[in-house]
């Protein structure tokens, strides 16, 4: 049974997805989210060796945007510094890139998406039955003029010929209201993406969907009257609705870096800016039968997991899994299998690579959006994200060596801030290097303890020995 849990209640909309009552996927809005929103942009500068060009659309970072995302009638000509041309953002900005543009502009309804400039018409690949298929690439003929185009999505299989010419003429309308824009001055935002849970309930076909629980009255009564054959609850309760169906634990789990199994093996997880890493580790599972049965059973239940964790916290790009060794061919084979199995359940398009001769597995999963922990969590301003931070032995070191380069100076003291840790190793035993330092550098030294700090120091005031002291008495004023 596959169930939509919507929060909307808040300040931050958030949908879950629950298969047999299992999270397998998590979307979360970001109040910077701008996948779809359509900006009259200026181009800054045009890449003749990367056939690119940056695009100014207002926002922190400018976009990209590739020659192959421009429509035929632009590709006809050269773009040239300060020209302005309306723009699609196709994916949302990361920390190191900005986003990527399409000149290429989309307008998505429930059953269609319309293309004003890409000339072919296309079927979703869901939609199976032949003969449907080839009544929707009929009727795509029919409505279409000229380098018009649109897409049918899996809702649009069976509906009526009516049902479908209408919300192309709907969507046809935005695209020749935007077109009315020609005054505007770039950079501006034209159109704003799909909203958050009207986005969701397209990418995930409700048609799929047996029940909708959603916290949220105005909204539980709209998704009553436009979705008739689904299930829609009202969730009314002093809890909340990722509490009462134990969602909130989940996120908190997919945030972690180890993800443990049901036979005591464990996953430990590693994102970087390149790739993901998973590594899979035997951990308190031992077996009751052979090691080679041990290690398959081990792996086919890490594949499983591995796959709902790339669907769970939407990675893309580049995976590998180091899976325990298996030297036999029909092992790897039935990992393999495992795992295009589960890929089959992911609606975002993934493609199995298998083993290396290194036997690391490797797949890639396209990017559609930023994955979650980018969009629930930042860098650690301490380590800069990368999980570590100076010892205190390092810190203590690296004051050491400052202070080196103050030797005979004219003030009579130094007064420095610094972590508990690293004052502990700065003084030394009995405070035998701190007081060699005092006598080798010709001034006094006074540590002061901030509790605050990890791997960072201070020299907050060099000066007179008596004035120090007493800035060391009244810490107000420190």
């Amino acid at each position: 049974m596959r169930t939509l849990v919507l929060n909307a209640k808040g300040g931050q909309n958030r949908c879950v997805l629950l298969e047999d009552e299992v999270v397998q996927e998590i979307h979360v809005h970001h109040i910077n989210e701008t996948a779809g929103s359509i900006y009259a942009g200026r181009v800054l500068n045009f890449l003749q060796g990367m056939q690119a060009a940056f695009i100014d659309i207002g926002q922190e970072k400018n976009g990209y945007l590739s020659m192959n995302d421009l429509p035929a009638i632009l590709k006809a000509g050269s773009l040239h510094e300060g020209q302005q041309l309306f723009v699609q953002v196709a994916k949302e900005a990361t920390e190191h890139k900005g986003p990527k543009l399409t000149a290429n502009l989309e307008f998505g309804g429930q059953y269609l998406v319309y293309m004003p400039t890409s000339g072919y018409i296309a079927v979703s690949k869901k939609i199976e039955n032949p003969d449907e298929r080839e009544r929707l690439q009929t009727l795509g003929t029919h409505f279409c003029g000229d380098n018009e185009g649109l897409v049918f999505r899996t809702a649009a299989n069976g509906q009526a010929e009516a049902t479908l010419y209408k919300e192309y003429q709907y969507l046809k309308k935005k695209y020749e209201d935007l077109l009315e824009n020609t005054q505007i001055k770039a950079p501006a935002l034209l159109t704003e993406g799909t909203p958050f849970f009207d986005r969701i309930l397209r990418e995930i076909d409700p048609a799929t969907i047996q029940k909708i629980i959603c916290d949220d009255l105005e909204l539980t009564q709209d998704l009553k009257s436009r979705y008739e054959n689904t299930e829609v609850h009202f969730h009314q309760s002093k809890l909340s609705i990722f509490d009462a169906y134990k969602i909130e634990h989940e996120i908190d789990k997919a945030l972690k870096r180890i993800v443990w199994l049901k036979n005591g093996a464990y996953l430990v997880i590693h994102q970087t800016e390149a790739l993901t890493a998973i590594d899979v580790n035997t951990g308190k599972f031992s077996g009751k039968s052979s090691l080679r049965e041990t290690v398959l059973k081990t792996n086919i239940e890490a594949a499983r997991e591995a796959a709902r964790q790339i669907r769970l916290r939407d990675l893309s790009g580049m995976i590998i899994i180091d899976f325990i060794d298996m030297n036999h061919h029909e092992d790897k084979q039935a990992v393999l299998k495992e795992m295009l199995q589960e890929a089959k359940r992911d609606r975002v398009q993934s493609r199995m690579i298998g083993f290396t001769q290194m036997n690391i597995f490797q797949m890639t999963r396209k990017r559609v959006r930023p994955d979650l922990a980018s969009r629930i969590m930042r860098h650690c301003p301490v380590c800069s994200g990368t999980g570590q931070v100076l010892s205190p032995d390092t810190v203590a070191f690296k004051l050491e060596r400052e202070l080196w380069e103050l030797q005979f100076m004219e003030h009579e003291a130094a007064l420095i801030e610094l972590p508990y840790e690293a004052a502990e190793a700065f003084r030394g035993k009995n405070d035998v290097h701190l007081k060699r330092l005092e006598q080798v550098l010709h001034f006094e030294i006074f540590l002061k303890v901030n509790t605050e700090w990890i791997d960072r120091y201070k020299i907050v005031q060099l000066g007179d020995r008596e004035i120090i002291r007493a800035l060391m008495k009244n810490k107000d004023k420190i």
